[in-house]
């Protein structure tokens, strides 16, 4: 449960040079952020390495963060996010990243056969979202797979949320599209079995 107290404390704590207020905020925001950047990049090297670069750079701005809503902070992170992915794709002449076709991203405990269905309805579904225009695209992504809600997007974006609920639904109606044809594709295209 959301603890609006807790965390503006946290913040001033971390902002006075208190670790482990920085820490307790660094665990309670890492996966969401940790879910974009990763879904951005083509290894989970390059995301452990850009998470650092994100997670530097916070350090060295907190000072500089002032608090104005809830979900203020975790927007205010994800746009130091977004900036760093952008340094990165121009660094390295990208537009954006898939996924790595040998990489494992799957739970060691999970059958070989589950690991592999898991990364191709990922890579499947990645590969959905990135024919998405570059704006729905991104709204997605951070709702999806860095967990914000439309508000805390919109800061990001520096939109109206009105206007991220309208690509976020426009974005879903596609996807829903695509997947049905893709579903259809594959019906029609299956081999007949003769059992």
């Amino acid at each position: 449960m959301y603890d609006l107290e807790r965390e503006k404390s946290l913040i001033h704590a971390a902002q006075a040079g208190d670790r482990r207020a920085f820490e307790s905020l660094y665990e309670a925001f890492f996966p969401g952020l940790y879910g974009y950047v990763r879904s951005r990049m083509s290894t989970t090297v390059a995301a452990e390495d850009l998470m650092s670069d994100v997670v530097l750079k916070v350090v060295q701005k907190i000072e500089d963060f002032h608090w104005r809503y809830p979900g203020s902070f975790r927007a205010w992170i994800f746009q130091i996010a977004r900036r760093e992915l952008a340094d990165y794709y121009r660094r390295n002449h990208m537009s954006n990243e898939l996924l790595d076709e040998n990489e494992n991203l799957s739970d060691a405990t999970i059958t070989p056969e589950l690991q592999t269905l898991q990364r191709e309805l990922r890579e499947d579904l990645l590969g959905l979202v990135g024919n998405l225009s570059t704006r729905k695209r991104e709204v997605v992504l951070l709702r999806y797979f860095g967990g914000l809600q439309n508000k805390e997007i919109a800061a990001v974006l520096d939109l109206d949320e009105r206007t991220i609920s309208a690509y976020l639904s426009r974005a879903l109606s596609e996807l829903q599209k695509e997947l049905n044809q893709e579903t259809k594709h594959l019906l029609l295209t299956r081999e007949p079995r003769y059992d």
